[in-house]
């Protein structure tokens, strides 16, 4: 059984962070969150006042606080590309996968097209996951719809697959990017 990390591919680019302890981790944070909150409203004295102080620790530690807040924004950008880049090179045979479904076609009760997704309730009540987590299902014979809430392995072969499709909600449509597909041989619930 494969997990959804197998979906995401590798790093190909990092950035070397400086090994801080604890307390310049909450310097670092506490310095962040009070340029956000400063945009929003006049910070007080003593808020000011623990500004400084923890841009005075860091300094006297040897570090910049605009440096290191650089360097923290470009690593979440690589991140956050790399979570939701698909991985072409990614052709998974006979491998199975747990997570929930989200119908996209059905005959009465039996869905024969479906998004698999890692978390209940996706693409439904929350935004959808990225494209790397996100897999079309079909299966021919169908499977019987229970609990889109109910964990389900899905077992086939998985290969690349990245498209964008329209699907319909009770509240109009939305475009979601899928990024692989299956051919299902089996289908099941399972209880945890």
């Amino acid at each position: 059984m494969i997990q959804w990390e197998a979906l995401i591919p590798p790093a190909t680019e990092t950035v070397e962070l400086p090994a801080l302890n604890k307390l310049q981790v909450s310097q670092l944070y506490n310095i962040l969150n009070y340029r956000n909150t400063s945009q929003r409203r006049d910070m007080n004295d003593a808020e000011s006042l623990q500004y400084q102080q923890d841009i005075k620790a860091l300094r006297d530690a040897g570090f910049e606080a605009d440096d290191l807040l650089e360097l923290r924004d470009k690593a979440l950008a690589i991140e956050r590309k790399r979570l939701s880049t698909v991985n072409t090179a990614l052709n998974l045979i006979n491998v199975s996968i747990p997570g929930f479904l989200v119908p996209l076609e059905m005959e009465g009760m039996l869905t024969t097209k479906f998004l698999l997704v890692p978390t209940a309730g996706a693409c439904i009540h929350t935004p959808p996951p990225p494209a790397n987590q996100t897999v079309i299902v079909e299966l021919k014979e169908g499977f019987e719809l229970q609990d889109l809430y109910k964990v389900i392995v899905v077992t086939g072969d998985i290969t690349a697959e990245p498209k964008d499709m329209p699907i319909s909600f009770i509240d109009g449509t939305e475009v979601i990017s899928t990024g692989y597909s299956m051919s299902a041989i089996k289908v099941e619930y399972v209880a945890f």
